[in-house]
């Protein structure tokens, strides 16, 4: 959102989270020359002149990270709405009482970032409600296979439509997003194969898997027809 970069991972459990450091470094509450510490992001949100505003409406194990991590390092994470709540504090803040200099600072970062907030999330909304965001990451491929593919051979890359897959992601109650999307459950091919090609003439299907043919990885698999 303009200059600022905030990292961001989902969870398994599709929990979306921001890091310590990263919000850290979105709020402002350190100078670029200091030492990072994850206990900044503490120590701004226990001060008893904001706690009115900090935990307005809200248990005192709110704020409290999560434990996880990428690959083996260990991240303390927060959900990711919670810097939405620390921004409206701290905007909320400013607007009643005199804060320091450091914290005026940290304010004067929140508004920033909720502007940032509402613009990326009005696109986000239109994308969810018309459903662009399925297509966003196929037009992403599609600049990379332009550029190493033959016009030739992108014209084939599409063998079934995401409405054929979002009726069987809905059908298997999965949610359609784009973890599943780039990598569809191997049931699917099953499916396809068994709903689809098989339905086809007699030959069909083992030609399909005669032009599979192998990779740099190794032999095709018949699953590969339904991406």
């Amino acid at each position: 959102m303009g200059e600022t970069i905030i990292p961001c991972y989902v969870l398994t459990d599709g929990t979306r989270v921001l890091s310590g450091n990263a919000m850290q470094n979105a709020l402002k509450l350190q100078e670029e020359h200091e030492t990072k510490s994850g206990t900044r992001l503490v120590r701004y949100l226990n001060p008893k002149t904001l706690e009115t505003f900090i935990y307005k409406d809200k248990s005192l194990d709110h704020y409290n990270p999560i434990e996880c991590y990428k690959g083996n390092q260990k991240i303390n994470g927060y959900e990711a709405t919670i810097l939405a709540d620390i921004c409206e504090a701290y905007l909320e803040a400013r607007n009643n009482i005199n804060l320091s200099t450091r914290q005026k600072i940290i304010a004067d970062q929140c508004e920033i970032l909720i502007r940032g907030f509402a613009r990326v999330g009005i696109v986000a909304l239109i994308d969810e409600a018309t459903g662009y965001q399925y297509e966003r990451e196929r037009f992403e491929l599609q600049k990379i296979l332009t550029a190493y593919v033959s016009e030739e051979i992108l014209k084939w890359q599409l063998t079934f439509r995401d409405d054929f897959y979002k009726e069987i992601f809905r059908l298997w109650d999965l949610p359609f997003i784009p973890k599943y999307i780039k990598n569809k459950p191997s049931f699917i091919g099953k499916l396809t194969i068994k709903y689809i090609y098989d339905q086809m003439p007699r030959g069909v299907i083992e030609k399909v898997k005669e032009n599979i043919g192998k990779t740099e990885m190794g032999t095709g698999n018949i699953d590969d027809i339904n991406l």
